[in-house]
């Protein structure tokens, strides 16, 4: 179809086109003024793809129609985008909908990638929501995708378009061989002909939100089909949302939770991660007020299964760095004093055996003060902590490093004088990135590697903490041994 419309026609008498907000398989939409309200709305302008009979006209203005008469039983829910009225413009039907201001998820991804998950927990509760509404109504969606979910300005989720919904009751507008839905989230068993239900909008949910939190789809992207012949891929940064994605795309419609069972589960796993967060923040409060008297156990690794991560703390006890520089103040203030003889010292030793005695006392000197500061910000500074959790690797003390699990390529510990160093590698579009490494204050080697744990390194006696976090968390990054000799 070749769009006959413009910016700045006014549509059914009424309507004035401001901008093209997108389009899809099923039509146009655009931005456009009310004359009448004064305010913008949403216009709809469905597709009729290529050329019509009178009878497939009537069908596309009925399903238009039936779309504002379906959504418009769902107006009062707060997380469903309102329908206001239908009309039939140049020769094909129009809707007009609320204007949200804002971003569909699909452009939040395609900026983002993926998102942290209590933002996607959001989504699947507003949606969940949606459909649980749409549903009691015996109204089926067909078509929720990462397009169709819209999140406004304010944090607000929508559910829109259902252009392509179907009432349960009504009598069926299309042949009952054609799949209508998106590839890549239409369910197993619409393409094996099995009738449309409320299930196949749990699964298309499903595919939305592992993307949403996985930066990827849990099939392959290449095989409209997958979900029929592949098991989804095990999502690695779901998290509490890892058991509830699960269920959703189970392939038998009858294994996975309706909307109010899968809400049941989402509020059951948001209350689990609260408390968890409660604990969490009980805990760090009373071990960092006696973090100096604080040794880590020799027994069980220390991973802390109510806060998800394990912590070790060590005392620098190394020299500072400080001591160079005190160096050169050590010679700054011996060269006067040993040049106070004058010809004398220098006839005697002659000038370069001088110099070189001035810059071994004035080392020495400067080595000793260097390490005496260093020793006294080690047992009386800010204990460095190093947690390795979920979300990747962060140093936080005198020495700080963060690094996701993403940036990384490997993960490895290397013994060396009674301590353990925690490298790491980090991909090549990462260790390219000036301003990644700024962000996440890591210093890198001309090698893309860096020692996350600055300055101390890890005492051998505290390394099978580290190594059973890592073995827990960093997945395929880490393949250490699980001790070290």
């Amino acid at each position: 179809m070749v769009d006959t419309v413009h910016a700045g026609e006014v549509i059914g008498s009424r309507y004035t086109l401001i901008r093209a907000l997108g389009a899809g398989g099923f039509g146009r939409v655009w931005q456009a003024h009310d004359e009448d309200l004064h305010v913008d709305v949403a216009l709809k302008q469905v597709r009729l793809a290529g050329p019509v009979t009178p009878e497939e006209q009537r069908q596309r203005i009925a399903r238009a129609v039936r779309e504002a008469r379906h959504a418009a039983r769902l107006r009062d829910h707060p997380n469903v985008v309102t329908v206001h009225d239908a009309f039939e413009y140049d020769g094909g039907p129009w809707i007009v909908m609320q204007y949200v201001q804002g971003r569909s998820l699909a452009e939040e991804l395609r900026q983002h990638r993926r998102l942290p998950i209590d933002q996607v927990a959001q989504v699947a509760e507003a949606v969940l929501s949606a459909l649980q509404a749409a549903h009691t109504a015996n109204i089926v969606h067909r078509d929720i995708k990462p397009g169709n979910v819209l999140i406004a300005a304010d944090g607000h989720v929508l559910l829109t378009d259902f252009g392509i919904a179907v009432a349960l009751t009504d009598v069926t507008l299309t042949a009952t061989s054609v799949v209508i839905g998106s590839p890549g989230y239409v369910a197993p068993e619409r393409w094996r002909g099995a009738e449309l239900g409320p299930a196949a909008d749990l699964f298309a949910l499903g595919v939305t939100l592992y993307e949403a939190v996985e930066g990827e789809p849990p099939f392959d992207r290449r095989n409209p089909v997958a979900a029929l012949t592949e098991e989804p891929r095990p999502p690695q940064h779901a998290g509490r949302l890892g058991s509830l994605l699960l269920r959703l795309l189970e392939k038998a419609p009858a294994r996975r939770p309706d909307a109010a069972a899968a809400r049941a589960l989402l509020a059951t796993d948001r209350a689990t991660a609260r408390s968890t967060t409660t604990l969490t923040k009980v805990i760090t409060k009373e071990r960092d007020s006696n973090r100096r008297s604080e040794r880590p156990p020799s027994g069980e690794p220390a991973t802390i299964t109510s806060e998800r991560m394990a912590t070790v703390r060590v005392r620098g006890t190394e020299l500072g760095n400080g001591g160079a520089a005190l160096a050169g103040i050590g010679m700054a203030i011996l060269v006067p004093l040993l040049m106070s003889d004058g010809d004398a010292r220098v006839g005697d030793l002659g000038m370069a055996g001088s110099m070189v005695i001035i810059v071994m006392v004035g080392c020495f000197f400067g080595y000793a003060l260097g390490w005496v500061q260093g020793t006294w910000e080690g047992l009386f500074g800010d204990l460095d902590s190093l947690t390795v959790s979920p979300g990747g690797l962060t140093v936080t003390g005198q020495t700080s490093a963060e690094c996701e699990w993403d940036d990384l390529t490997e993960v490895r510990l290397e013994q060396s004088a009674g301590t353990v160093r925690l490298i790491v590698t980090v991909r090549p579009e990462c260790a390219s990135d000036k301003e990644w490494q700024v962000r996440n204050r890591l210093r890198l080697d001309t090698d893309s590697k860096a020692e996350v744990f600055v300055g101390h390194g890890i005492p051998a006696g505290d390394a099978h903490r580290v190594m059973a976090a890592l073995s827990r968390y960093a997945g395929n990054l880490y393949n250490g041994p699980a001790s070290l000799p």
